[in-house]
C-alpha cells in the first residue's frame, strides 16, 4: 500500500461568459442542467486526492491517520496497490484551498494535476472535497455587521467557489465526491462559546440557518457538475462525546473511524466489480 502525502499547490481563476444579445432580444440564459456520475471506475488501482480543511488534515486524531488514512486501506482491500495524497490544511475556507493560503499554494491546482496524471496512465482518479467549515465561521466572527445582505452575498461566493472547484476537478478527469456540512453551531466548543470569541448566540443561530443553504448550494452544485454527495449533516459525530477530541470541535479516532466509513460507503458501488 502506498503511502499518504501531504502535499498542496497554486492558482488558476476562471472567467464567466456574458450572455449575447441578438436583434435587441433579450435572451434568458438557461439553468445549467444536471450531470449523471459515471457508474464506475477503471479497473485497476485508483489514484485519490482529498481536499479540505481541519477535518480532511485529521485533527484531533491521535493516529496520525486522520479519514484520508483509513480510507485508502479500505479502497486497498477492493483496489490493491491504489494510493491518496492529503491536501487538507487546517483553518482553510474555500478561498484558500482555490488560491492557497499562508505561503502554501493551492490545493486545487496539485489536486488537479495529480488527477490529470492518474488519467493519462490510465488509471481512475477521485477527488474528495470537504470545505465550507471555516467559511461559515469567518463570515460571523470577522463578517461585522451581518445581517441578510451579507449572508446572501457570501452565499453567492461559496457557490462561485464551489463552481470553480468542482468544475475543474471533473474537467480534470476525476469522480468527485463533496461532503453536505454539519451544523457546527450545535459543536460542544460552540455551545461553550470557546471556538471564536466574537460570534455571538445570536449569530450561531444564524449560522444554524445558513449552513442549511450551504449544504442547498452544495448540493446543487453537486448535482450541476456530476459529483455525489456525503452526507454529515445528519450524524452525531460532531455532537456525540464518545466521537468527539477533547476540543469538542474534531473527531477522535472513534469519529474518523465512522467518516471514514461514510466516504467508503458513497465509494465503494464505483469500486465494485473490478
Amino acid at each position: 500500500m502506498k503511502k499518504i502525502i501531504l502535499i498542496l499547490t497554486i492558482v488558476i481563476s476562471a472567467c464567466s461568459a456574458t450572455p449575447t444579445i441578438i436583434d435587441s432580444e433579450p435572451v434568458t440564459e438557461a439553468a445549467p442542467q444536471s450531470i449523471t456520475p459515471p457508474t464506475a471506475l477503471p479497473a485497476g488501482p485508483v489514484t485519490l486526492v482529498a481536499l479540505g480543511d481541519s477535518l480532511t488534515q485529521g485533527d484531533g486524531d491521535d493516529t496520525g491517520s486522520g479519514y484520508p488514512g483509513r480510507l485508502i486501506a479500505m479502497v486497498n482491500e477492493l483496489r490493491p496497490d491504489s494510493d491518496l495524497t492529503n491536501f487538507g490544511q487546517s483553518g482553510w475556507n474555500s478561498d484558500a484551498l482555490i488560491n492557497g493560503d499562508q505561503g502554501l499554494p493551492s490545493q486545487l491546482d496539485r489536486a488537479v494535476a495529480e488527477i490529470q496524471i492518474a488519467v493519462s496512465e490510465g488509471r481512475g482518479a477521485v477527488a474528495l472535497v470537504w470545505i465550507g467549515s471555516n467559511d461559515l465561521w469567518y463570515l460571523y466572527e470577522y463578517g461585522g455587521n451581518v445581517g441578510d445582505p451579507s449572508e446572501a452575498a457570501d452565499r453567492e461566493h461559496f457557490s462561485t467557489n464551489l463552481q470553480t472547484i468542482l468544475s475543474r476537478l471533473r474537467e480534470a478527469g476525476a469522480l468527485v465526491f463533496i461532503a453536505l456540512l454539519d451544523d457546527q453551531s450545535l459543536r460542544p466548543i460552540a455551545v461553550k462559546g470557546e471556538a471564536f470569541p466574537s460570534t455571538t448566540k445570536a449569530e450561531l443561530k444564524q449560522m444554524s440557518v445558513q449552513v442549511q443553504r450551504y449544504n442547498e448550494i452544495i448540493a446543487e452544485r453537486a448535482a450541476q457538475n456530476g459529483a455525489v454527495t456525503v452526507d454529515f449533516y445528519h450524524t452525531e459525530i460532531f455532537t456525540n462525546p464518545a466521537t468527539l477530541y477533547d476540543d469538542g470541535n474534531h473527531p477522535n479516532p472513534a469519529g474518523y473511524d465512522l467518516i471514514a466509513q461514510l466516504w467508503f460507503g458513497a465509494l465503494r458501488p464505483f469500486l465494485a466489480n473490478h
